[in-house]
């Protein structure tokens, strides 16, 4: 697992995941995700390179976006892969955290609930 982050805009960071979610991917990128979600006030989370997620995967981004909205901020994923978006909408994250079909929808949203 594979973890890219940078910054679009002051406060909005965009991460990019690539490979599989399970117990070894969410270990190997928790600090650095972590350390995203606690220096910005909006997080994107890139998905289309992430065939697979486990539940602590889901509990990953689920921490992530609670940290985020104890601040005033919020998690935004986007450009699931379309077997990671099925098991996002099946577990009720998507009541949670906003899912976005490209990066471009979760960066308006972003702003549109960020105030900029």
């Amino acid at each position: 697992m594979k973890i890219e982050s940078q910054p679009l805009r002051p406060g909005v960071v965009l991460v990019s995941l690539d490979g599989r979610l399970d117990i070894s991917g969410a270990a190997q990128v928790e600090p650095q995700f972590k350390a995203a979600c606690d220096a910005a006030n909006v997080v994107l989370v890139d998905l289309s390179r992430t065939p697979f997620m486990a539940s602590i995967g889901i509990r990953l981004l689920l921490t992530g976006a609670k940290g985020l909205r104890r601040k005033g901020g919020s998690l935004h994923l986007c450009a699931c892969d379309p077997q990671v978006e099925k098991v996002l909408v099946a577990t009720g994250v998507h009541q949670l955290v906003a899912i976005h079909a490209t990066r471009d929808e979760a960066l308006a949203a972003a702003g549109s609930s960020s105030g900029t």
